[in-house]
């Protein structure tokens, strides 16, 4: 009983912080890109922009691997709030009550994480340059 309940928790802040970590990973890579085409002194004697192609598609990598981090999390939830015959409220102090409330609060943090996901890894696709 309590490795289900453990393996509920788990799931249950797996997909918040892949997003927390996908937000981080992609706020650093533009960051670090950035950072080095400000450094170069071209910029500011009228060059062309550098290209960020490489960091836009080490963004894309990231947010790949953070849905699958959610849809993983996504599927776990889903059989542990189909496993059991409650009803909603999940309110009762019982086993079935429990692994239901923690999967149907687990569809919710993954439905958000990967709206969340997704918006952070907008700019990558819109944004061309540092400008």
């Amino acid at each position: 009983m309590i490795a289900s309940a453990r393996a509920s928790l788990i799931t249950l802040i797996a997909a918040p912080t892949a997003w927390a970590a996908h937000f981080l990973t992609s706020y650093v890579i533009a960051a670090t890109a950035c950072a080095k085409t400000m450094a170069d002194a071209r910029v500011f004697t009228g060059a062309a922009w550098p290209d960020l192609t490489p960091a836009r598609i080490a963004i894309g990598v990231a947010t790949l691997a953070a849905l699958g981090v959610i849809a993983l999390s996504t599927r776990q939830a889903l059989g542990h709030w189909r496993d059991g015959d409650a009803e909603p409220p999940y309110d009762d102090a019982t086993r079935d009550d429990r692994q239901q409330f923690l999967g149907y609060a687990t569809l919710l943090l993954c439905g958000l994480s990967a709206v969340g996901v997704v918006f952070v890894a907008l700019p990558a696709v819109f944004i061309g340059d540092c400008r």
